[in-house]
């Protein structure tokens, strides 16, 4: 009986120690699962502080974004209301040019017609008035001829036939000026 205890006390000995190796090894093993466990908490620490860094990032170019589309939506504004401003002004330059251009036109014609007005007068100055001669009427033969506008002393004497001197003997001229109107005896030959 005396073995059976020792064997049984034997046995209880290396349960014990068994026990005790085991309690060991899970205790390693919880030490070491506990170091797996802090070292995953610092990494999930760091992937935090990352992603943080990543959502303030976001932000910040969020923020800057919103600030440009502000920016471009008032160049946009300011655009829009000066091409507004520039085709007022295009219309104006149409205008004003429209208005300019009558005005020139107005111009040009009242010129004109002043100065034809004032050619006219001038030619009617300009134009001998009909001589009166007091020269008696000359002895024989001759045609009686009433000077029109235009007719010359030289196209009568072609006319009639005759030279520029006899028309201007026979009528006393001391030039070759004659005036409408003014009659003359041109010589019969």
């Amino acid at each position: 009986m005396k073995n059976c205890l020792f064997l049984f006390s034997s046995l209880a000995v290396m349960i014990l120690l068994t026990a005790c190796e085991t309690t060991r090894s899970r205790n390693n093993q919880f030490a070491s699962s506990n170091q797996d466990i802090i070292e995953l908490q610092n990494d999930v620490a760091v992937l935090k502080r990352k992603i943080s860094n990543v959502q303030n990032n976001n932000a910040r170019i969020l923020k800057k974004i919103s600030s440009l589309q502000g920016q471009i939506s008032y160049v946009n504004e300011k655009n829009q209301q000066q091409n507004k401003a520039i085709t007022a002004l295009r219309q104006q330059i149409t205008k004003e040019r429209a208005e300019r251009q009558a005005a020139l036109d107005k111009v040009v014609e009242t010129v004109a017609d002043q100065t034809t007005k004032a050619v006219n007068t001038i030619a009617k100055q300009s134009q001998p008035k009909a001589v009166q001669t007091s020269s008696p009427v000359p002895a024989g033969a001759y045609y009686k001829h009433k000077v029109t506008q235009g007719e010359t002393l030289s196209a009568i004497a072609r006319a009639y036939k005759v030279s520029v001197n006899d028309i201007k003997q026979t009528n006393s001229l001391k030039s070759d000026i004659i005036g409408i109107g003014q009659i003359l005896h041109i010589p019969k030959k």
